[in-house]
């Protein structure tokens, strides 16, 4: 049956504001979905202009970046140079500004070779900072490891995931369920992209360094990098914004018991009470997510001051490392640390390391 005009036209009207809302909620669910595409890291802004660059599973890593009123500043840059890109789209989305500076809080792989990443987009008028011993280790120790990957560990790893797949069982020798042969697939092909990223990365040099403090005065705030000592390497320098009371970290501070294996573990806990010090509220650390406040800082202090301590006494009682580490308890910590059940024997071991002379001092 033919409808009136004024029918017609209602009728029109509800088929408009329909299609409309089909619309909308179609763009809002592009806009809530598209950034959780291709990104590597959750962005966490701190303060103005301050954003902490928490790395998502797989990359595991943070950084940072200050956006001032010309330019902006990058701590760290993750382990691989396709990860850096990643993070240079999510500065692009808050800032058209360039990167002037890049912080390396030390040499470590995971917060290094991503440099080169910097300076093929922003151009040669990059710099970057650290401390002179962390230049020192990235060129004698960090360029040598990109080789070895190269040639050794990487193409070990991607053998060793092949044969899982191809055998159908894992190292133990059991069936591979489909979970864990999907996991085992994208760990292949995780190791493939690196393995070709590999092949054209070079390791980028620090071309500014300092001994104590290097500050960086712009108009809207100050920035200071500080060196306080030996800790989780040699060189570790932490970011320091007082205005903010913000603190960028580097691995000194993590989510967990840091990783010992470059560490000085007598020295770091004099680094910590400098980094404690400080007037700041909020800590980006190496891994794991923003922190407020004092508190694992504070954990941290008084895990490593105890088993410092219960290492000296265990090596004056004449007791053997082996000994030590069956002998020395520090489960009242367990809590304070996710990962206390892997992180309390390495860093014993590496305590028994430098009281006994056996790393460079």
């Amino acid at each position: 049956r033919s409808k009136s005009w004024p029918e017609a036209r209602r009728l029109e009207e509800r088929m408009c504001r329909n299609l409309l809302k089909v619309l909308i909620f179609l763009a809002g669910f592009s806009l809530v979905a598209s950034p959780s595409q291709a990104q590597s890291f959750d962005i966490v802004k701190m303060a103005d202009g301050v954003y902490a660059a928490i790395g998502r599973e797989g990359v595991a890593s943070n950084g940072a970046f200050i956006v001032n009123q010309d330019d902006v500043v990058v701590v760290d840059t993750h382990y691989r140079p396709s990860w850096a890109r990643d993070l240079i789209a999510e500065i692009r989305k808050v800032t058209n500004k360039p990167v002037r500076y890049v912080v390396n809080t030390h040499w470590h792989n995971d917060h290094t070779q991503g440099n080169q990443a910097y300076v093929s987009v922003f151009g040669p008028n990059v710099e970057y900072l650290a401390q002179h011993l962390t230049r020192e280790d990235m060129a004698g120790k960090a360029i040598p490891s990109v080789q070895d990957a190269l040639t050794k560990g990487v193409p070990a790893n991607i053998a060793r995931l092949e044969k899982i797949l191809n055998d159908g069982k894992d190292s133990q020798g059991n069936p591979l369920p489909d979970e864990a042969r999907q996991r085992t697939e994208r760990q292949l092909a995780s190791q493939k992209s690196y393995l070709e990223e590999l092949k054209a990365l070079q390791i980028t040099l620090p071309t500014i360094t300092f001994e104590r403090s290097l500050f960086l005065h712009h108009a809207d705030r100050d920035i200071h990098i500080y060196y306080f000592g030996k800790g989780h390497t040699r060189g570790d320098v932490v970011v320091y914004l007082p205005k903010e009371k913000v603190v960028v970290t580097g691995d000194l501070l993590t989510n967990g018991i840091p990783f010992m294996r470059d560490a000085y573990p007598s020295q770091w806990i004099g680094t910590l009470e400098a980094i404690q010090k400080l007037d700041w509220t909020q800590a980006s650390p190496g891994h794991g997510g923003v922190q407020q406040g004092k508190e694992q800082i504070g954990k941290l202090m008084a895990y490593m001051k105890d088993m410092v301590a219960a290492v000296k006494d265990a090596i004056a009682k004449g007791l053997s490392l082996e000994d030590a580490k069956k002998s020395i308890d520090l489960s009242k910590h367990t809590s304070s640390f996710p990962n206390f059940q892997q992180g309390s024997p390495a860093a014993i071991e590496r305590t028994w390391m430098e009281l006994t002379g056996k790393i460079p001092d």
